[in-house]
């Protein structure tokens, strides 16, 4: 697989041939730095499912300040090390079930988050459920989750909020942030619905 964008644009990286690794396709790649601009830029940027590493790998080559891992699959740890190393590039692990090291972490701990759990699974609504909960997302970061088309999140989420909704044919990007109060939304209104 090939980096898309950044320093190292044009690198090839390692993937592992475990059938249950699934990179993301290029395009989505492209499509989702794209979306998130300059926001990658000195960001930290978290990897859930990291899987074959290459979207935190991205992260890193576009200008994000820092990266951390979650993954259980230790094949898939010592591939992500591996290309690491031949890029150069630092990162932190956390190995281990998603639902055991993410409520370990700091609160506001990172700008973006990016979650590509197994797509047959409830693993992408527990994440989101998880990073509300332990408010993990910074004022002004980003949650991000690959999905099938139709999938369901949870919508009573204290912090997090759904703001977009990106399609690439069966799969698909959903984007949460934290909610804004009517006072910090400059698009809203300060009359109130009956």
């Amino acid at each position: 697989m090939k980096i898309t964008g950044g320093q190292d644009r044009g690198r090839i990286i390692s993937v592992s041939d475990d059938p249950a690794v699934r990179p993301t396709a290029s395009k989505m790649r492209q499509a989702f730095f794209n979306i998130l601009g300059h926001k990658v830029e000195d960001a930290r940027f978290l990897d859930v499912f990291a899987g074959s590493g290459l979207m935190g790998i991205e992260a890193i080559s576009r200008g994000a300040k820092s990266l951390t891992i979650v993954e259980e699959a230790i094949k898939q740890i010592r591939t992500i090390e591996t290309n690491l190393r031949k890029l150069k590039y630092r990162a932190v692990f956390e190995v281990g079930n998603f639902r055991v090291t993410l409520p370990k972490m700091q609160p506001k701990s990172f700008d973006i988050i990016y979650a590509d759990p197994p797509y047959k699974s409830p693993f992408g609504r527990n994440t989101v459920e998880i990073v509300d909960k332990y408010d993990l997302l910074a004022d002004d970061g980003v949650l991000i989750v690959e999905h099938l088309r139709g999938y369901d999140f949870p919508k009573d989420l204290k912090r997090l909020e759904q703001y977009d909704q990106r399609y690439y044919g069966s799969s698909g990007l959903t984007f949460f942030r934290l909610k804004t109060s009517p006072s910090d939304d400059p698009n809203s209104t300060s009359q109130s619905a009956d």
